[in-house]
C-alpha cells in the first residue's frame, strides 16, 4: 500500500476513534435521557386514566364520609390530574433534554468530518 493510503487510513481511523471517544458519553445519555422521559409520560398517562376513571373507590368511600360523594369524586379526580400533568412536565423536559444531547452528539460528528476532510486536503 502506498503510503499516501496508508496516511489516509491512519488519519481516519484516528479520526474514528477519536469521535467514539467524545460520542460515547453523549449517546448514552441521549438514550437514557429518552427512556426516563416516555417513562414519565407513560406514568403520566395511567395517572391521568386515573384520574377519568376516579378508580380508588375505597378513598372515594371514606371521603364521602365527610362530604358528598361527588365532591369527594371531584377531589379525587383532581390529585389525579395533578399528579399527570407533573408527570408529563417531568417527562417533556426529560425528552428534550435527550433532543438537546442528540443534537450535540451530531454536532461531533459533523465536527469530526470536517476535521477530517481537512487533514485529508492537507495531505
Amino acid at each position: 500500500m502506498p503510503d499516501s493510503a496508508e496516511n489516509v487510513v491512519a488519519v481516519v481511523v484516528g479520526e474514528a476513534m477519536s469521535v467514539r471517544e467524545e460520542l460515547g458519553g453523549t449517546v448514552g445519555e441521549a438514550v437514557t435521557g429518552t427512556r426516563d422521559g416516555l417513562s414519565a409520560i407513560a406514568a403520566g398517562g395511567a395517572c391521568g386514566l386515573l384520574a377519568a376513571l376516579t378508580a380508588h373507590s375505597a378513598l372515594q368511600e371514606r371521603l364521602a364520609r365527610a362530604w358528598s360523594p361527588g365532591a369527594a369524586a371531584g377531589v379525587l379526580a383532581l390529585a389525579y390530574a395533578s399528579g399527570a400533568s407533573m408527570l408529563l412536565r417531568y417527562g417533556r423536559a426529560r425528552l428534550r433534554r435527550a433532543r438537546e444531547a442528540s443534537h450535540e452528539a451530531l454536532e461531533v460528528s459533523r465536527e469530526a468530518v470536517v476535521r477530517t476532510a481537512d487533514e485529508l486536503a492537507r495531505g
